[in-house]
């Protein structure tokens, strides 16, 4: 037992743990002013690869300061922060993984807190918001695929290409949050819909952009995609 408990321990990152911890602390008990710069000063102790990881942290940043604080939602981003400070120190194996991961979790509580936001549904503040809360996705999709080392990204013409494909994934998510606003259903079922959309985007461009997209990959994403849409509108309470 002692020995088990001794490799759980090493295997746990003490640092980044600490300063997860810190963050979520700050978040659930100091003024939002004060939490800013706790949260600033955490992320860039120590600097190390913070430009390349900084799109996932503004959106960690900016859900948290939207939430009003509880134990559970400190607890969650805590767990976010941690992921995303593992990611930042190289302590991931599979970055790419883990940044598409992180990036798709950031997704839904950002479309959450959005459809909290407006339950009366379409205006002119939601249609603004929808355009902020579409930019930030884009932000991290275009983290996840710029995060990748590799010449292939690095030519002008990849960077116009990349840009694009980010522009039209935010436009496309956009048109998503639109729809789901007219959607008679809770915010919580919004909030899947809009995140299966993103979850689709997070997998496909990526893979378009680096030459990975093949047509089998491209079916089983649209039919799991199909099979947790029709799951999440058929349990769905419809307020008609």
């Amino acid at each position: 037992m002692a020995a088990k408990l001794t490799s759980i321990s090493k295997q746990i990152h003490w640092s980044s743990l600490i300063r997860a911890a810190i963050f979520a602390f700050a978040w659930w008990y100091l003024p939002a002013w004060l939490f800013f710069l706790v949260a600033w000063g955490i992320y860039f102790s120590p600097p190390f690869e913070s430009r390349k990881n900084m799109p996932p942290f503004l959106v960690l940043l900016g859900v948290a300061l939207a939430t009003p604080p509880t134990l559970l939602m400190a607890a969650i981003y805590g767990v976010l922060c941690y992921y995303l400070f593992l990611i930042k120190d190289l302590l991931v194996i599979d970055r790419k993984s883990a940044r598409t991961m992180l990036a798709m979790a950031l997704s839904f509580f950002l479309f959450r807190e959005f459809f909290l936001a407006w339950p009366a549904g379409l205006s002119a503040g939601a249609l603004v918001w929808a355009w902020v809360v579409a930019i930030a996705f884009g932000a991290l999709a275009n983290g996840v695929i710029a995060a990748r080392r590799g010449i292939e990204i690095n030519d002008e013409h990849s960077r116009s290409s990349r840009r694009a494909a980010i522009g039209v994934s935010a436009l496309f998510l956009f048109e998503i949050l639109v729809a789901c606003l007219f959607l008679p259903v809770d915010f919580i079922y919004q909030s899947v819909i809009a995140f299966l959309a993103a979850a689709l985007l997070l997998d496909l461009v990526p893979a378009y952009f680096f030459r990975e997209l093949e047509p089998r990959r491209i079916r089983v994403t649209a039919m799991v995609t199909a099979a947790l849409l029709v799951v999440a509108l058929a349990s769905a309470k419809w307020g008609i």
